[in-house]
């Protein structure tokens, strides 16, 4: 991935986690700032959970990544301890902020989780005496910190519940809540669930692409709508790249596809060429990898009310903070094309239905359960 998917994954974090993103890096600001530091260093950001980004954007005002970098790595140490799949996941956000205000005076060698587990004794010790310190506190604490782990690993808010009433009746299963395996985390969106066999959608892949006539009624009119005029360099090259790919793909590229794949940007075309030159043109790899451009393109062209962190001048106060736009799917190339197909055909139907029913909610819920995916690879969690 490249260093700008890190940034565009920290600017998401913080969104989800909604997080207020001060003056100075509102606008394109803080993807500017961001962009300042080496890929290593956007990397051990993006892996940051709520307190720690928000404690960098405290501690990064009017600092250089060099000034910047002992800190970061300290951080990156501290984040792999009390994320979800750390050893001290059940630390509670107050201890977290606690840790962190004691950052300076670490040094990184020190980082340990016996080390980190003695500030945090300390601390209560401090506040409630090490005599009134209660256990059942801290058991609470932990069971917030398996509920959060669950959520992010796929499961329902009943299957929590559930998991959780088990280990109040039995404490010794607490340790067992970390250890279960990550659920599909791709769900269809409420939005777009009626009509649709629950069944089907219940299970862990699909195995064909949906293709109802509503949904290619739907398709069609989106096709119709992203007719934007594009200057004629950009044809030529665009028609040069997708010549390639007919030659490639023969058959396989359908009038409805080249219509849209001629309003792709050429960068991500030629991308696009050069995975689909690897893949066998009879193989079912190539049906999806062309029909994820596909939709992929027709969905980043829905425009949606966006929050905006810039208040324009020229804006009124109920217009404030908001502006139109589309939310760019291209981003999502590099993981999905690590998908298993059966992964991948439940990924292209829930845009095909998207595209039927199209909601903001629905997008977002997209957009963040695949970033999810590459989330859980690198450390990363996100909350809805």
């Amino acid at each position: 991935m490249e260093k700008s998917d890190y940034i565009y994954m920290i600017i998401d974090n913080m969104t989800v986690y909604d997080i207020e993103v001060p003056e100075i890096y509102r606008d394109d600001n803080l993807f500017n700032y961001l962009n300042n530091f080496d890929e290593q260093l956007v990397k051990i950001i993006a892996g940051f959970n709520q307190k720690l980004l928000e404690y960098f954007l405290n501690i990064s005002k009017d600092k250089s990544p060099d000034e910047l970098k002992d800190k970061l790595e300290k951080m990156e140490l501290i984040s792999y301890m009390v994320g979800p799949t750390g050893n001290l996941n059940y630390l509670s956000p107050s201890q977290v902020d606690y840790i962190l205000s004691k950052l300076e005076n670490l040094k990184l060698k020190e980082i340990t989780e016996q080390k980190i587990n003695s500030i945090v004794d300390k601390r209560i010790e401090d506040e409630f005496g090490s005599a009134q310190y209660s256990t059942g506190h801290a058991f609470e604490n932990q069971l917030s910190s398996a509920a959060f782990y669950l959520m992010n690993m796929g499961y329902s808010r009943r299957e929590i519940e559930q998991k959780l009433s088990e280990v109040r009746s039995d404490p010794s299963k607490l340790g067992l809540l970390f250890s279960l395996p990550q659920k599909e985390i791709y769900s269809v969106p409420s939005e777009i669930q009626n009509g649709l066999d629950a069944a089907n959608d219940s299970q862990a892949g699909e195995v064909s692409i949906d293709r109802n006539q509503e949904t290619e009624n739907a398709i069609n009119q989106h096709i119709n709508s992203i007719q934007h005029e594009i200057s004629e360099e950009r044809a030529q090259k665009v028609g040069g790249i997708i010549d390639q790919i007919k030659d490639h793909v023969k058959d396989k590229m359908t009038e409805q596809y080249e219509r849209v794949f001629k309003q792709i940007h050429p960068d991500r075309l030629e991308k696009a060429y050069k995975l689909l030159k690897k893949t066998k043109r009879k193989s079912k790899r190539m049906d999806l990898l062309l029909e994820w451009y596909f939709c992929s393109h027709l969905i980043s062209n829905i425009e949606l009310k966006v929050e905006h962190w810039q208040v324009s001048s020229h804006a009124t106060t109920d217009q404030a903070g908001v502006y139109t736009a589309g939310l760019d799917f291209s981003r999502y190339d590099n993981i999905v094309r690590e998908f298993s197909d059966s992964k991948l055909i439940k990924v292209i139907n829930i845009s095909r239905r998207i595209l039927q029913h199209p909601t903001k909610k629905a997008i977002q819920r997209l957009g963040q359960d695949l970033i999810k995916t590459t989330g859980h690879d690198e450390h990363l969690f996100f909350t809805d």
